[in-house]
């Protein structure tokens, strides 16, 4: 198959079958307490006829998806506001 490069040339490629090994996640925690967890989930690797010009390794493609879950202290939580047409009841945030 044919893919656009960023730099808008079309080059031969071949999507690799892959098996994940390990998918982890990177955890953050922002000055407000606030914990960021964040991982990468890759949906397709494709492997270009193009190769690196100072190693000689061929070029990969990743395509992938984030996720991202957030954990907030109790002090930064506020109810969502209403919005114009929306019932808003019995809400509860945790």
């Amino acid at each position: 198959m044919r893919i656009r490069l960023p730099d808008g040339r079309e080059v031969e490629s071949e999507q690799v079958d892959f098996e994940v090994i390990r998918e982890d996640w990177n955890e953050y925690r922002l000055e407000d307490g606030t914990v960021l967890k964040f991982k990468t989930i890759v949906t397709d690797i494709i492997r270009t006829e193009d190769h690196d010009p100072t190693t000689g390794n061929p070029i990969y493609h990743v395509r992938s998806t984030n996720i991202l879950r957030v954990k907030v202290p109790e002090h930064l939580k506020k109810l969502p506001t209403k919005r114009k047409g929306e019932a808003q009841e019995n809400v509860e945030v945790r």
